[in-house]
């Protein structure tokens, strides 16, 4: 199978999720109060730590599956023609996934489970389905929605392989490529493949879930990446920009500094430089893909927690473990940066503020931007 060529591929360059529980070490910072210095500066040791162990282990678990692999590779380029190159080369990459998923369930048991259990599947789609009911579009709009994360497949790199044709859709190899030569890059992604909504977990991914210490914990670090991935199956690009414009127009005013300019952009607002609205318009536009799914991932973020009846101290743990992997991130004209990400639309959400109590005047005065519009920061 290939990947639909009409498919606007989406990918959060993970900026996933952290998972080791990252403790602050100033107790009087908070995600409320300063959620860069909680979430990047406090855990910044620990996050280097668990990056070199991570690191360490993704090594070993290459260089056995490199030499697992080889006798069969061998034995591979037997059956198949050099001048079939392609097919060699898919071949290999079954291989060589097929050896590092070996090697990884010999050190990191049940690590797949997370996204393969049906249960936790099921979990994470009922939330998305919250997450469209208390929101305020139309029931029509709702419906549309519900369909969309209802039909999508939460699949792995194992899976992916097996339901794409490598060899002959360009599209599919370059999805396969971002997972890594060895699959073992930090990345998730949301594409359609012949017309089915798929959200892709690279292996890479998966094997960062070492460090958790239960299978809930294992739960929790994939739930905003995931809810995020399928916000994009009913983002602007699939639902269009009407439904929403109050929340884009919301960034436009407000934050439109806040965003890089793409090549595109800068040529667009140069020639309305007499028109900073629409230049602020276009700006948010170029990022708007990302910015509605991390809506979607906090809005589903922030019912979990209320279903949970998470104290306000495990809700910070969770917040920071799940976002510490952005800090320091940089807008390359689609993503807006981690700080950004974090400090505004984490922080300003006002159903993470909700359920920590946060004081509003521990923030600057500019809004929060919600699918409904502003939400004034004295509200």
């Amino acid at each position: 199978m290939s990947l639909s060529r009409n498919t606007v591929l989406t990918a959060i360059t993970l900026a996933t999720l952290s998972t080791l529980s990252f403790s602050a070490t100033a107790a009087s910072t908070s995600v409320c109060s300063d959620p860069i210095q909680k979430i990047c500066t406090d855990t910044q040791g620990q996050r280097a730590d668990r990056a070199k162990y991570v690191a360490a282990l993704k090594a070993e678990i290459s260089a056995e599956a490199e030499r697992n692999a080889a006798p069969r590779i061998e034995e591979m380029k037997k059956q198949i023609k050099p001048i079939r190159f392609i097919k060699r080369a898919l071949a290999k990459l079954k291989i060589r996934n097929q050896e590092i998923m070996k090697s990884a369930k010999t050190r990191i048991g049940g690590f797949e489970s997370v996204v393969t259990n049906n249960g936790n599947v099921q979990r994470l789609k009922n939330l998305m389905y919250s997450a469209i009911d208390t929101s305020n579009f139309s029931a029509n709009s709702k419906v549309q929605f519900k369909e969309n994360i209802k039909s999508i497949v939460i699949g792995n790199f194992a899976d992916f392989l097996e339901r794409t044709d490598l060899e002959n859709d360009v599209l599919s190899q370059i999805l396969a490529n971002a997972c890594g030569s060895d699959g073992l890059i930090d990345n998730a992604f949301a594409t359609t493949i012949k017309g089915e909504r798929y959200v892709l977990v690279c292996p890479g991914f998966l094997i960062t879930l070492n460090q958790t210490a239960s299978d809930s914990d294992r739960f929790n670090s994939i739930l905003h990446a995931i809810s995020h991935e399928m916000g994009h199956h009913i983002d602007n690009s699939k639902i269009g920009n009407d439904l929403y414009a109050p929340y884009l127009g919301c960034l436009a005013k407000n934050y439109s500094d806040r965003f890089q300019q793409t090549a595109d952009d800068q040529k667009f607002c140069k020639a309305n430089e007499k028109e900073p609205a629409k230049c602020n318009e276009k700006v948010a536009l170029s990022h708007a893909g990302e910015l509605i799914a991390d809506q979607w991932g906090l809005r589903t973020t922030s019912i979990y927690l209320n279903e949970e009846r998470y104290s306000s101290g495990d809700a910070e743990q969770m917040l920071t473990d799940s976002w510490a992997k952005l800090c320091g991130t940089g807008d390359e004209g689609i993503h807006p940066t981690g700080d950004f990400r974090i400090g505004t639309l984490m922080r300003k959400n006002p159903g993470i503020n909700g359920f920590l109590g946060c004081n509003t005047s521990e923030t600057d005065a500019k809004p929060a931007c919600t699918f409904d519009g502003e939400v004034s920061a004295s509200n």
